[in-house]
């Protein structure tokens, strides 16, 4: 029966990881809520290790763990390794869980509803059944093992003799412990340290003394405690699971906790994790203690080798699929950007007059900067002169580039219908994607200066050509909007703001204040109908000509519409 329920156990929690990892965004809401209460991975803030993703090596964890529990059960319990290796680790790298749990609930950031407390109450309660759990399996799991040895019989007396772990594999013991308490004690810290009262500690810890001492001190106290933590509880550390091979007395029984606590004391002695080279361990001397192999009931450790074409299928195959999903969701991203670029360049173009320029992509190969500059508009037919000029660092430079090449520029004529023909519609088509699957963009191909050239932007010379970046919120107010105003044209002065919606508060008191290059200027809203924001933005230039903005957009968005009216 223990043994269904094992294996059960071992199918829940990789599934749970699997479909979480793969489909997270794909199923119910309240499934996915389940599922998470089953979801227990080493790696919980998910950093790169060895130069390989997070994910990567939570995938290969839940495979293992799916391997092992099926090992288990069709071996009829002989063979336990993984699992010994996989719960007990599961269960400490995971506790902090409920530490966290009852932080929520004792020292909440908001104030909670009884039915709040009631469901934090009831996730805890679940917490503890299953963290109880994988510690009466791992109890369960090392009671199905014994000490390998044999029996001498000579005139007089009996001897049992026991038989030990040779140097590599004591080697191995200390490479595997050491990784894997590694991982366990970052995550600790680093979710620990993000919480106000400990950050406070190790900043005045590491000011008072220096971080050399802190670091020593933090790999003292994490590499004691985990050491006895699962030698006392379990006789074993993560590396003998694999190994199979238990810590206990000369005699083959189990040792008290502290004697355990004395072994984990004496690992701190310098080069004592070389010790293995003389003639025996030093932690094991001082302590008195012994490292035993288990007898081996299911699979020769050699069959371990083929997991090794495993690990590197799954790993293989998961960095291929985060390079495909990495690469949908920044070609997703960057098509949202342009969707949003392309709806302000549409609007610019309808009120397109001779202050207009059209500003194209540079030529990778070419420093100077190509504007198409509006000298006649009609209903159906805009005339532009094809300018080439150097950015040179002054506010001015397209405006004293046009004066001093005016009259000796080319000039194309062309119909208000092919200046669509001139917006990309599709990121793919942009110099900046450079996949294999690039859709090559022709623009006006019959004329063979535009062909294959873009509207990258619209500007209005003699202007300061207003730009509004949405500035993320890492606050814990969903009422509030923060803009960001880039002036890329002359110095000028905001000198007002216009809010459209009553029901939100902008920073009106602001203003009026300088605005150029070198001043950036913030519009801060509060209130309900942030979602579809509208505001009008009154501007003076240095020669105070009046410029009237609409600026609109989501909060979705990355870049605001800004529209000049006037």
């Amino acid at each position: 029966m223990y043994k269904k329920i094992i294996t059960l156990l071992a199918l829940l929690i990789s599934i749970s990881g699997l479909i979480l990892q793969f489909f997270y965004d794909d199923i119910n809401r309240t499934i996915s809520t389940v599922l998470f209460q089953f979801n227990y991975n080493v790696l919980v803030i998910r950093e790169d290790i060895l130069w390989i993703s997070g994910n990567s090596w939570i995938v290969l964890f839940n495979v293992l763990v799916f391997i092992g529990g099926l090992v288990f059960y069709f071996s009829k319990e002989k063979e336990t390794r993984i699992l010994r290796f996989a719960f007990p680790v599961l269960l400490i790298s995971n506790c902090y869980t409920l530490i966290f749990n009852f932080y929520f609930i004792f020292a909440p950031e908001q104030q909670l509803s009884v039915l709040e407390i009631i469901y934090s109450i009831a996730l805890i309660g679940l917490r503890i059944f299953i963290f109880y759990f994988l510690y009466k399996s791992t109890i369960y799991l090392n009671k199905l093992k014994v000490i390998d040895s044999e029996t001498l019989v000579y005139t007089r007396t009996t001897e049992i003799i026991y038989f030990k772990p040779d140097n590599w594999q004591r080697l191995l013991h200390f490479i595997i412990d050491a990784v894997v308490f590694g991982i366990i004690s970052f995550q600790f810290l680093f979710i620990f340290a993000h919480t106000d009262n400990l950050d406070l500690f190790f900043r005045s810890f590491e000011t008072q003394f220096n971080r050399q001492v802190l670091i020593s001190f933090l790999v003292f106290f994490f590499g004691t405690l985990l050491y006895f933590v699962f030698e006392s509880l379990f006789q074993a550390t993560p590396g003998k699971f694999l190994t199979e091979s238990r810590v206990t007395d000369k005699n083959g029984a189990k040792v008290s906790a502290s004697t355990i606590f004395k072994r984990s004391l004496s690992r701190n002695i310098p080069f004592d994790p070389l010790s293995f080279l003389g003639k025996g361990n030093w932690h094991d001397s001082v302590s008195n203690t012994v490292v035993y192999k288990e007898k081996q009931t299911g699979i020769k450790g050699k069959y371990y080798l083929l997991l090794l074409p495993v690990c590197a299928i799954v790993l293989t195959s998961m960095h291929c699929w985060e390079v495909k999903v990495k690469k949908e969701m920044d070609l997703e991203y960057s098509n949202k950007v342009l969707r949003e670029k392309n709806e302000k360049i549409t609007a610019s173009l309808k009120t397109i007059d001779t202050n207009t320029v059209l500003q194209l992509p540079t030529n990778a190969f070419n420093f100077r900067n190509i504007f198409l500059k509006t000298e006649k508009v009609t209903d159906s037919i805009i005339e532009f002169s094809v300018l080439y000029v150097e950015e040179t660092g002054d506010d001015l430079y397209i405006e004293k580039g046009y004066e001093n090449a005016k009259g000796k520029l080319r000039r194309v004529k062309l119909k208000r219908s092919d200046l669509q023909r001139m917006i990309l519609r599709d990121f793919k088509q942009s110099p900046h994607y450079e996949e294999d699957d690039k859709k090559p963009f022709l623009g006006i191909s019959e004329i063979p200066m535009l062909k294959g050239k873009y509207i990258d932007d619209v500007l209005e010379l003699n202007s300061p050509n207003l730009k509004a970046i949405f500035e993320p919120n890492f606050t814990d107010n969903e009422l509030l909007l923060k803009l960001r105003l880039h002036n890329q044209g002359i110095p000028a002065e905001v000198v007002s703001i216009i809010p459209e919606s009553k029901n939100v508060k902008w920073n009106v008191d602001d203003f009026p204040t300088d605005f150029d290059d070198n001043y950036i200027v913030y519009l801060i809203a509060e209130g309900k109908g942030i979602e579809n924001y509208k505001l009008k933005v009154i501007v003076n230039d240095s020669l105070n000509k009046q410029f009237i903005y609409e600026i609109s957009g989501t909060k979705d968005q990355h870049e605001a519409t800004v529209i000049l009216l006037k």
